[in-house]
């Protein structure tokens, strides 16, 4: 699997009014630098590249709102005359500031980027959706991108679940927690030591269990035709977790990881707030 869809197409109402020109899938989070002990900021869209990066993917198709198209693709589109102007200075910091762009583009260069617009979104199923023409038949991994993961030691994990067995449509991060509002929800049986996911319901009132979807799916393409056939749902949208309830009914097999991991929604001032500081102590 070497192929990603990234979303970044929301319009981020609960961190207004800096959204109103500037995603927050941008937004800065603490990495650890390649090239001395100090903390770098970059945006998490660029933390999640250079993650994916490392994982072993090659192929992007990365979902921008209209109104942020022209600050996302230009934060990765190679610059040269910019390297050129910051190898002329002498400062430290610039040599630095050097080093680490000339790193991000040299792997964009080695990646097939596809930026896919998205004028009005329309729920999360809605934003995959426009990412069929791109992926084709690949198998896929679908991530949000406003989802801060510190590391990603789960990820091998999640797809090594879902290259089991032939006959599996999917593979879904669960994480057991005791507040679930606002979360899709899972139920899962074991067998063959494996965990099959029975059910799965998009922020229901009464949960049927404790265990909380992740933003970030392994999938085959056969979720596009789901998604077609699946009714709005939640917020009168078009939700992947239904799309996946009707892979479940259409008895396609569906299985999940379950993690312990730390992770962030950075959706809201707060929770973004909790990620940065937790980024910028996090031990690498």
């Amino acid at each position: 699997m070497n192929t990603a869809v990234i979303t970044t197409g929301g319009l981020g109402t609960r961190m207004a009014t800096l959204t109103k020109s500037y995603p927050k899938t941008m937004l800065p989070i603490y990495t650890k630098s390649d090239y001395d002990d100090e903390p770098l900021l970059k945006p998490i869209l660029e933390v999640i590249f250079n993650n994916l990066y490392e994982n072993g993917f090659r192929k992007f198709c990365i979902i921008i709102n209209t109104n942020y198209k022209s600050t996302i693709k230009n934060h990765f589109n190679p610059d040269p005359p910019f390297i050129d102007l910051l190898s002329k200075r002498s400062k430290f910091h610039d040599k630095r500031f050097m080093k680490t762009l000339d790193k991000l583009y040299k792997k964009i260069e080695k990646c097939e980027i596809h930026w896919i617009n998205q004028d009005t979104p329309m729920g999360f199923g809605h934003a995959l959706l426009s990412a069929k023409k791109y992926v084709k038949n690949d198998d896929f991994l679908l991530h949000a991108g406003d989802t801060y993961f510190p590391n990603y030691k789960f990820l091998p994990k999640l797809i090594n679940s879902f290259k089991k067995s032939s006959d599996i449509s999917g593979s879904l991060l669960l994480e057991s927690r005791k507040l679930l509002d606002g979360y899709g929800i899972a139920q899962i049986k074991k067998k063959n030591n494996q965990n099959i996911v029975t059910g799965v319901e998009e922020k229901p009132r009464r949960p049927k269990s404790k265990l909380a979807i992740l933003p970030i799916y392994a999938f085959k393409s056969n979720i596009f035709q789901a998604l077609k056939k699946t009714d709005n749902g939640y917020n009168k949208e078009l939700q992947v977790t239904d799309a996946i309830a009707t892979l479940i009914y259409n008895n396609e097999k569906i299985v999940a990881l379950k993690t312990n991991n730390k992770w962030f929604d950075i959706g809201t001032p707060e929770r973004y707030l909790t990620a940065l500081n937790y980024s910028y102590n996090y031990k690498y």
